[in-house]
């Protein structure tokens, strides 16, 4: 799907996803939701990108979303789905398991889930890249020590779907 703009910058990642769950567990393997770490509540950046399993799935989550308030702090803010730029499950871990983001707190990362099978659903670790970039840009190599992860499994082969985010997930 992509991107929810307007998102209440007080939720987490947690949140929007018990608010996502509510009509939509199962439909999507990827959920990101920025936090501006300039702020000194970590607060999110107003926008989140989420990756539907199916491009089918999201006429009926642009029904469910598209224009309403998030009503869990009273705000007059609301839903806005657009496409992204970057597109699919495969090019959305490219595009970020090298970045600084790998650095952060686990609750600031973008959560993967298994899309079929037995643990549909079940959240996965996110594939951490060999060349990390820390916050001024530099890269830093990333050990098996550091990455108990290891080799994550290649995600290049999974469906892909027609979801995305106006906003750009550009790198750091």
């Amino acid at each position: 799907m992509g991107l929810v703009n307007g998102c209440e910058y007080k939720y987490t990642s947690k949140m929007l996803l018990a608010a996502i769950d509510e009509c939509h567990r199962g439909t999507y393997d990827f959920v990101y939701l920025p936090i501006d770490f300039r702020l000194q509540n970590n607060g999110n950046v107003g926008y989140a990108f989420i990756n539907m399993i199916n491009p089918g799935l999201i006429i009926l989550f642009y029904q469910v979303f598209n224009g309403k308030k998030w009503e869990k702090f009273n705000s007059e803010k609301v839903a806005s789905l657009a496409y992204a730029r970057i597109q699919g499950k495969a090019a959305l871990i490219a595009h970020l398991q090298n970045s600084s983001l790998m650095n952060e707190d686990k609750h600031c990362k973008p959560i993967l889930f298994n899309a079929d099978g037995p643990n549909a659903s079940d959240q996965v670790p996110f594939p951490v890249g060999i060349n990390i970039r820390n916050k001024v840009g530099r890269v830093r190599n990333n050990t098996q020590e550091d990455n108990l992860q290891g080799n994550l499994p290649n995600f290049a082969n999974c469906k892909l779907s027609s979801d995305g985010d106006s906003h750009s997930l550009d790198s750091d």
